[in-house]
């Protein structure tokens, strides 16, 4: 058995999972509308429809909240269309209630899990070796405080893996995983940044490394996301797990 864990960048926060012959896309479904980060290329879009490398495979849809930039209910439901899916884990929302997307899923018999806090903590073994485990923290910003967001510690073998999208690390200190050792650690720049310098965060990730994702491409940087994030990498603590950056288009990383 192949032990490696493959990470492939989509966009944003979408992050495709290969394990073992067996693909998780996280995050990778969302449209063009209504946020400030890159979009979902045409290109990339009709690739994943129709099956081009790297999308010859995905086994499961994961999503971690209904923000635009993470999940698209409509694209969603055209994916569902044309690619059949072993099963779907998605916020338990209005939003989702009302798009279709559950009836799609009750007709194409593809198993869904609508998050929510009787979900909370549950551990869903979906293949011999690969769980998940969803748990609703607070969305960053408190104008997003009702946003039903929710963290993932996926496990693969015996590596645990875990993606936070857009905690907040503010209010949240991931007490519930206290002492649990981590293989690695997804976290978004501003998280990086206050990891960094010791602020707010008042939790520990115990955890071998730490990947930084949800990154503007280079033409869509507004707001000089990367450059500040280059220049919290350089100041990275030597006492701290290793570091790496998810920055480019389909860029790899094999944990």
């Amino acid at each position: 058995m192949n032990d490696t864990l493959r990470t492939t960048l989509v966009a944003n926060a979408g992050v495709l999972l290969a394990y073992n012959g067996v693909t998780l896309l996280l995050d990778g479904i969302f449209g063009n509308e209504g946020h400030p980060f890159s979009h979902l290329s045409e290109e990339t879009w009709e690739d994943m429809l129709s099956g081009r490398a790297p999308f010859e495979q995905i086994d499961y849809l994961l999503f971690t909240h209904n923000h635009p930039d993470h999940l698209d209910c409509g694209m969603v439901r055209t994916f569902l269309q044309r690619r059949r899916v072993k099963g779907v884990f998605l916020p338990d929302t209005h939003a989702v209630r009302q798009s279709g997307l559950l009836e799609d899923l009750v007709e194409l018999d593809i198993p869904a899990v609508l998050l929510s806090e009787q979900t909370d903590h549950a551990v869903y073994r979906i293949e011999p070796q690969i769980s998940v485990r969803a748990f609703r923290t607070r969305h960053l910003d408190r104008k997003f405080e009702r946003v039903h967001h929710f963290c993932y510690l996926l496990t693969f073998g015996g590596k645990r893996v875990l993606f936070t999208a857009d905690m907040d690390y503010v209010s949240e200190d991931l007490s519930e995983l206290a002492g649990l050792p981590l293989h690695a650690v997804f976290i978004n720049p501003l998280f990086f940044s206050v990891l960094r310098a010791h602020r707010f965060f008042k939790g520990k990730l115990h955890t071998r490394q730490i990947c930084v994702y949800h990154v503007p491409f280079s033409g869509d940087d507004r707001s000089g996301m990367r450059s500040h994030l280059a220049y919290n990498l350089t100041r990275w603590g030597a006492d701290m797990p290793p570091a790496w950056a998810l920055t480019e288009p389909f860029q790899r990383l094999d944990l």
